[in-house]
C-alpha cells in the first residue's frame, strides 16, 4: 500500500491496516532501517499476567494471612 509523506515528516496508516493489527492512538511503533528499506515493528507492552508461569516457583508462595502475620510482627518489633 502506497502512502504520502507530509510536509511534518509524517504519514497515515490506513484505517484498515490499524484494525488489522489492534493498533490504537497512543501505540509506540519501532523504525528499523535496513540498507534503504524501512521497517516498522509494533511495540505491544505485555501484561503482568502474560509473565504467569514463566519463571519456575522456588518457594511456595506464602497465604494472605501469612503475610499480614509477618507484617504485623515487623511492626510490632519497631515500636
Amino acid at each position: 500500500m502506497k502512502v504520502k509523506l507530509t510536509p511534518e515528516g509524517q504519514i497515515t496508516i490506513p484505517a484498515t491496516i490499524r484494525q488489522k493489527l489492534g493498533l490504537q492512538e497512543g501505540d509506540e511503533i519501532l523504525l528499523l532501517l535496513e540498507g534503504t528499506d524501512l521497517k516498522l515493528r509494533i511495540i505491544k507492552p505485555k501484561r503482568l499476567s502474560e509473565f504467569y508461569g514463566v519463571l519456575p516457583a522456588t518457594v511456595p508462595y506464602p497465604s494472605q494471612e501469612t503475610i499480614r502475620q509477618s507484617v504485623a510482627e515487623t511492626l510490632a518489633q519497631k515500636t
